[in-house]
């Protein structure tokens, strides 16, 4: 049976997944903006506010993952294999996760100023979650294969573009460690904020491969 041929015969409770997985995906698309935007005011401040924002997008995240599950357990014929939607529904609460773990260091280490390096991540991450949202409503037809594959593909530019900027701030941190403690609170903070751009890069595989599948 053809993807679209199925999208017709399924039922539109059937379908509340691509709207949960959709909802999912701008909840961590709006965490990572309000991350970005907040990091950049140079008012530590704000921290303490900013980590308990963090948290609401969190217990979001949390709700539709558990709501997806529930409803898979619940479901006979789903619009995508079970296992991707499970797949997809764990990378991107796992977005929101690292971003959070984030904003925990920020309170817990005392950070008074970001790194520029920090920066530079956070607004690629922004870019990447945005690409995320179009390709996870892009599952609701796969019609345009093109403009899936151009997106997968700038998103795995974007996790590259990350990884080089956190190599090169590990690196500067690692070259003059004239405080150890520091070192150590700056290499967590930038291997978190640099993984949730790894988990953006996985959910934008799982949606690849799972338009080859449907295909």
């Amino acid at each position: 049976m053809s993807m679209n041929a199925l999208m017709r015969w399924l039922k539109p409770h059937e379908m509340v997944f691509f709207d949960l997985l959709e909802s999912a995906t701008g909840n961590a698309y709006q965490a990572a903006q309000l991350f970005d935007r907040e990091i950049r005011t140079g008012d530590p401040a704000r921290f303490a506010e900013l980590r308990r924002q963090m948290k609401d997008f969190e217990h979001t995240g949390d709700d539709l993952t558990h709501e997806i599950v529930d409803r898979l357990n619940h479901t006979f014929v789903t619009p995508i294999e079970r296992e991707d939607i499970l797949h997809l529904a764990h990378a991107i609460d796992d977005v929101v996760d690292r971003i959070h773990a984030v904003c925990e260091r920020f309170i817990l280490y005392r950070i008074a100023t970001v790194k520029p390096a920090v920066m530079e991540i956070s607004s690629i991450l922004v870019e990447g979650c945005g690409e995320l949202l179009h390709l996870v409503r892009s599952l609701r037809n796969m019609s345009n294969a093109k403009e899936i594959r151009d997106r997968i593909r700038r998103v795995h530019s974007l996790e590259n573009k990350a990884d080089s900027i956190y190599h090169a701030a590990l690196a500067e941190i690692f070259e003059d460690p004239k405080d150890p403690i520091e070192l150590i609170k700056w290499k967590e903070i930038l291997e978190q904020v640099e993984d949730a751009t790894d988990k953006v890069e996985l959910v934008a595989k799982v949606v690849g491969s799972t338009v080859m599948k449907n295909a």
